[in-house]
């Protein structure tokens, strides 16, 4: 948290809670921005990581673009009206769909809808994917996330980062060993314990602090 303060103080008060990205994982995704300059950046999962970027593209002066694909109605309204009281919403674009069912390799998960997917993403390209959501916190919903790593790659850029959370589950590494036999040319390596990194190209390291 000591780390985040210049995006914090000042600020109004951001509620963290569980099912938010922990404060060494925002400081990595934000260290990734900053440091290897990421511009095009699609998120699964709206949150408080979503407002910390975008106060980052503002305070920062960065030309980049968040794409924040949310399913929550209730939760995509309130942050939407975060990010406008912080005159944010320039740098974000949010992405409001319901969760469907898709059929993948692990059988049929309820994922976000993937045709108003598509067809909000169009022919984007993305070099920062980060993937916190839909929800996969149990043995029913454990696979939930697979189709952000199996349906989207045509909208990667050949130089990508793609970040997934709670790789400390059973349901999120089978996952993670899944892509890396698809993708076997994807570096990959963990950040603290919860944190699962795939990147095409070795960059500056943005570890905020080694654990």
């Amino acid at each position: 948290m000591a780390i985040l303060q210049s995006l914090l103080v000042g600020y109004p008060y951001l509620p963290l809670n569980g099912g938010a990205l922990r404060p060494v994982c925002i400081a990595y995704i934000l260290n990734e921005i900053t440091i290897n300059q990421r511009n095009n950046i699609l998120e699964f999962g709206s949150g408080i990581s979503t407002i910390m970027m975008a106060r980052l593209l503002k305070k920062n002066k960065l030309n980049a673009k968040i794409v924040t694909i949310e399913h929550n109605e209730v939760w995509a309204k309130n942050l939407k009206d975060y990010l406008k009281n912080e005159e944010l919403l320039q740098f974000v674009e949010m992405v409001r769909v319901d969760l469907k069912e898709i059929t993948t390799a692990f059988g049929v998960v309820n994922w976000y809808d993937y045709g108003k997917v598509s067809i909000a993403l169009k022919e984007m390209k993305f070099d920062l994917i980060i993937i916190d959501g839909p929800p996969a916190n149990n043995s029913k919903l454990k696979y939930s996330r697979f189709p952000a790593l199996d349906k989207l790659e045509a909208n990667f850029k050949s130089d990508f980062c793609l970040v997934l959370d709670d790789v400390n589950r059973k349901g999120e590494q089978e996952l993670v060993e899944f892509y890396k036999e698809k993708n076997n040319h994807v570096n990959y390596t963990v950040i603290s314990e919860t944190l699962g990194v795939f990147r095409t190209i070795d960059k500056f390291n943005p570890i905020p602090i080694h654990y």
